[in-house]
């Protein structure tokens, strides 16, 4: 058991809690701060997506103008060759048009051709921009070479329309010209005879919106002006526009089929640098959609999540630091409080000794002083009832008896008063140990077996505690008094029903022996003068036992501690230094 008692026990229980709870404090700080990372890092990493999506919002809003301002420059132009070819309609049926009126209405509206065909389709006039040439501008149906988008048939198919379908005007999509990959767009009407005019334009302008050519600018400016934009990829039917550093497997027609419906985004190296990139649909209003590349430099949020984990690693690095200080100020406090505890304990053997050695001088001086008249007045008194007045006839039986008894008390006096002073010098000069080796399981036992039978006359169950056959070095008389005086204490202390036990333990170092009893125990302000001589709390006790029994453990080199409370019982613990075996039991 632990051999300090009261705060010493008490203060070692609280530094090692507080040792304890270090490793628990340190997990505790260790999982916040990686929360704390984690955190961080995610809101890191949710800037940059919010970062993205504005700027895809930004590139789908561009898209969205560019076609719709495409849309509404085809539907202007569509209306503006209607309007005219309806004129010369009208025109035509109050006579015949003239190539002189039909090139003044091409130059003057910047017409491509314009074109007055019979009901069989052939050609009567037309009238041209230089180097246009008289054909029937019959060019096919099929997909504009570079505009992306599907045009549709040509003015072949319109001609049919007007003169073979009977339609009053008809318009065509965007198409090439026969000789030329320029971009053409017509429109016609019928004529009253079954054949049809029609004119055609230069459509260039309106095919530079549809293939998005503003947004080309567009993307190059986001990525050269964005620090934080790596690379984009824009993505429409058949046309691909990418702006930027693009990563290795950025080739056309890259985009998986199950990343048409949704943001999909990976962490990738472009240039040894890494990158976030989302990939996902843009609507560009109506059926029409595209898709959208996007590849966000992770440096800024990389070199943020590096500050954050310094920082944290320096705060538990400091945390730790200051947990490893608290535990060594802990450990040095359990130490103070050790020695302090230790410390107090020597001066209170310090003053007892101090004090039996004062008493000591007392008794001897005591004994000196009094022994000689103490002796001169019993053996006057022995003389007196001896010579004068158990054989003398001279008083009267009343007075000798009453003479006797005064002599009597004269003599009882004497002798008490010469035990005590025999007590103070036995207390002052006590007896020189008389170490031998002593086997423990059997000594012990006789003492034991001496209590017992005390115990059971006051109803006290007495428990003994296997001991280890071990040899102990003792005086076994002195020990034995000692041992003696504390179980019949905690006997005489324990109420019926209660349980005195007696353990013994040897070490290479020390011998430890502890009565342990269920009484009252001692009141806290008894505690500190237990060990007094004649200090008791017993009606009929002399105070003497204690004070024996701590002297014969000191003189053996040892230590009495005490733990005890009141409703909790005693425990007296005997602590002796364990003596080498003399060599001849080697």
């Amino acid at each position: 058991m632990d051999p300090l008692a009261g705060p010493g026990r008490s203060l070692l229980n609280r530094s090692w809690a507080v040792a304890a709870a270090g490793p628990a404090i340190a997990l505790a700080l260790v999982a916040v701060g990686w929360l704390d990372y984690r955190s961080a890092r995610n809101e890191f990493n949710a800037l940059v997506r919010a970062q993205a999506a504005s700027v895809g919002d930004t590139v789908a809003a561009a898209a969205r103008a560019n076609l719709a301002a495409a849309d509404e420059a085809q539907a202007q132009l569509a209306e503006r060759l209607l309007d005219n070819a309806r004129l010369l309609a009208e025109l035509d049926r109050r006579g015949p048009l003239s190539p002189r009126l039909l090139d003044d209405i091409a130059r003057r509206n910047h017409f491509f051709r314009v074109t007055v065909l019979a009901p069989d389709g052939s050609r009567e006039n037309y009238a041209a921009v230089p180097g246009a040439g008289p054909g029937r501008g019959q060019g096919g149906p099929g997909w504009f070479a570079g505009a992306g988008v599907g045009v549709g048939p040509g003015a072949a198919a319109l001609i049919d329309r007007l003169t073979r379908g009977r339609e009053p005007e008809a318009v065509t999509d965007l198409h090439a010209g026969r000789r030329t990959d320029a971009a053409r767009h017509a429109a016609g009407v019928r004529r009253d005879n079954g054949g049809a005019i029609v004119i055609s334009v230069d459509a260039t302008q309106v095919l530079a919106l549809l293939q998005q050519s503003s947004l080309n600018r567009l993307l190059d400016d986001i990525v050269r002006n964005t620090a934080d934009v790596a690379y984009l990829v824009f993505e429409q039917d058949q046309v691909r526009r990418a702006s930027g550093e693009l990563p290795p497997d950025a080739g056309p027609g890259t985009t998986p089929a199950h990343e048409t419906r949704s943001t999909v985004e990976r962490e990738i190296l472009v240039g040894g640098r890494p990158v976030l990139e989302l990939t996902g649909p843009i609507d560009l209003g109506g059926e029409r959609s595209a898709h959208l590349h996007l590849g966000m430099r992770l440096d800024g949020v990389r070199r943020a999540e590096r500050r954050t984990l310094t920082r944290l690693v320096t705060s538990l690095s400091a945390a730790a630091a200051l947990g490893v200080l608290a535990i060594g100020l802990v450990w040095l406090y359990q130490r103070y409080g050790t020695l302090s505890v230790e410390h107090a304990r020597a001066q209170d053997a310090l003053r007892r000794r101090d004090r039996l050695a004062a008493m000591g001088e007392l008794a001897s001086t005591v004994a000196h002083e009094i022994r000689n008249p103490l002796n001169a007045i019993a053996m006057s008194a022995q003389r007196l009832r001896r010579e004068c007045l158990e054989h003398s006839e001279a008083l009267p039986s009343v007075e000798r008896d009453e003479a006797l008894a005064l002599v009597n008390v004269v003599q009882g006096e004497a002798q008490r008063i010469n035990q005590k002073v025999q007590q103070f010098l036995e207390f002052a000069r006590p007896p020189a140990l008389a170490r031998r080796p002593t086997a423990l399981a059997p000594w012990l036992g006789s003492i034991a077996d001496g209590v017992e039978a005390f115990a059971a006359t006051r109803k006290v169950s007495f428990a003994r505690q296997p001991v280890a056959d071990t040899e102990v070095v003792v005086d076994p008389e002195q020990l034995r008094q000692a041992l003696d005086n504390l179980l019949r204490n905690a006997v005489e202390a324990t109420p019926p029903g209660g349980t005195v036990s007696l353990a013994a333990h040897a070490t290479s170092r020390e011998l430890v022996i502890e009565v342990r009893d269920t009484g009252h125990g001692i009141a806290a302000e008894h505690l500190p003068k237990i060990f007094d001589l004649y200090f008791t709390t017993k009606s009929d006790g002399t105070g003497v036992g204690l004070a024996v029994t701590q002297q014969i453990v000191v003189s053996h080199g040892g230590r009495l501690d005490v733990d005890s409370a009141p409703g909790s019982g005693t425990t007296m613990r005997v602590v002796i230094p364990t003596v080498p075996l003399p060599s001849s039991h080697a």
